[in-house]
């Protein structure tokens, strides 16, 4: 008989640890798009993982490649209906895990918390009570550290179904579990997790990721087979662009729409040119109130932006900030990209007689500027370390005086650029390009001029050479 020593037989007895489980997440971001679940979420929390996004309408979605499907919504108009909630059931009852992110808010006044349509469903709700105290873990979180930035707590019907990983200083649940059919559902206060664009802020990792995982582990993953992206799922060929919509946005599509079919001949007039070849084809509706994308093809407009369709001011602005983003390809702006697109925004805003908010929104961001550049002949445009406000509004300033000048000189612009910056010539648009492009739009060397206001800009570096004749 083989006798080991104490010490190898007490290691002989310690087993291996399992590796992690592959995770295949969806991320729903149709019930209220946000810049942070779009792959962020997963980034920070579910490294070596798999996630995709459900775009559309949540019933429809393909979740045969899953094991972890994450919702999260604020206060927005898009129900939870019950094809949704079993959807989300069916899901758990095969095994998946479910986390759901979440703080009481409400859409305007007449609309309640949507998100507790799916919470209530199995015995909870995201309450209206905001969370106190520093927050107390259960010991099988493992959490040495919890951080919670400002949000609300859990109610909990039945508790003897439901595990509480984390309470608030008062007692009321943040964080709580419970089992359904071979899945496992995870209810947790939003404030718990990370919320910035760039995924900057992975807060509470070292127990998110190994809670996740364990929610994952009834329902393996296939390595061969990963989840897929769902899209809206109606898509329109109207005036020469695909609008695309999903259920819950269907009841927007044509104020939203009708917007743009008035800001279209507008922007073209006004930018000279129409949009560049291949861009602007597809009119994304979001269900969210919070801004909007450009990426080419597609633009992304947020459905609720500054109370639309109530207030019509804001939409316009939000249209033509991300349609422009379209007019200035194959190179983007160099030096303002984000504040030409808004500026054009706020003249397309004043062309639709909507002039007084239009100069609003102008002065606005002008007079914040001012307060870090008085006479906006300080701070550089190009140093990345420029203020925001600065960034957005000293372009503005800057296309006001020109349009003193030569009041059409967006559109001499625009053609100037089509015909001098041909990627076939040049292979990146810099700022000094685009300075010697707009001196050829306006016919006089703008290089000094722009050197005056703290611009850091050269004829000699430009790829585009010389004053080239004026623009008609």
């Amino acid at each position: 008989m083989l006798v080991l020593p104490l010490a190898l037989l007490a290691l002989s007895m310690v087993s291996t640890p399992r590796p992690a489980p592959l995770i295949h997440s969806v991320t729903d971001i149709g019930h209220e798009f946000t810049f942070y679940f779009d792959g962020r979420f997963a980034r920070q929390y579910l490294p070596g993982g798999v996630d995709e996004r459900n775009w559309g309408t949540l019933a429809r979605c393909d979740l045969t490649g899953a094991n972890l499907l994450v919702l999260s919504s604020g206060g927005t108009p898009c129900p939870y209906t019950p094809d949704d909630i079993a959807k989300v059931r069916g899901f758990l009852e095969v095994g998946g895990g479910v986390v759901v992110l979440g703080d009481y808010a409400r859409f305007r006044q007449e609309t309640g918390y949507r998100l507790n349509e799916l919470a209530r469903a199995f015995g909870a709700e995201f309450a209206d009570v905001a969370a106190s105290g520093t927050p107390v873990a259960d010991p099988g979180l493992h959490a040495r550290d919890v951080v919670l930035r400002a949000g609300k707590t859990l109610r909990l019907d039945e508790p003897a179904r439901w595990k509480v990983l984390l309470r608030d200083g008062a007692g009321h649940p943040l964080l709580a579990r419970r089992p359904v059919g071979k899945g496992q559902l995870l209810l947790a206060a939003r404030g718990l997790a990370g919320q910035k664009p760039d995924a900057s802020d992975p807060i509470n990792a070292e127990w998110w990721t190994p809670l996740l995982q364990d929610l994952a582990k009834g329902k393996p993953a296939d390595p061969a087979q990963r989840p897929r992206t769902s899209w809206a799922e109606h898509a329109e060929e109207r005036d020469g662009i695909t609008l695309e919509y999903t259920d819950y946005t269907k009841p927007y599509a044509e104020d939203v729409f009708a917007m743009y079919r008035k800001i279209r001949p507008l922007q073209e007039k006004l930018l000279g040119v129409p949009p560049a070849k291949g861009t602007l084809a597809r009119f994304l509706l979001l269900p969210t109130d919070g801004g909007g994308f450009s990426s080419g093809d597609r633009i992304g407009i947020a459905v609720w932006w500054g109370g639309f369709p109530e207030k019509q001011y804001g939409m316009a602005e939000l249209i033509g900030h991300e349609a422009t983003h379209s007019w200035v390809l194959p190179f983007a702006e160099p030096m303002w990209n984000e504040g030409l697109a808004t500026y054009v925004g706020i003249l397309l805003g004043r062309e639709l007689g909507l002039e007084a908010d239009a100069d609003a929104s102008l002065n606005q961001w002008l007079e914040g500027a001012r307060k870090l550049d008085p006479k906006f002949d300080a701070l550089d445009l190009l140093d990345e370390k420029a203020p925001h406000v600065v960034q957005m509004a000293k372009p503005m300033w800057i296309w006001e005086q020109l349009r003193k000048e030569c009041p059409d000189i967006l559109a001499r612009y625009f053609r100037a650029k089509r015909r001098l910056a041909d990627p076939a010539r040049i292979q990146r648009y810099t700022a000094d390009d685009c300075v010697a492009v707009l001196s050829a739009a306006i016919g006089r060397d703008l290089f000094p001029w722009f050197r005056s206001l703290g611009v850091n800009v050269e004829a000699q570096r430009a790829s585009i050479g010389g004053v080239a004749r004026k623009e008609r």
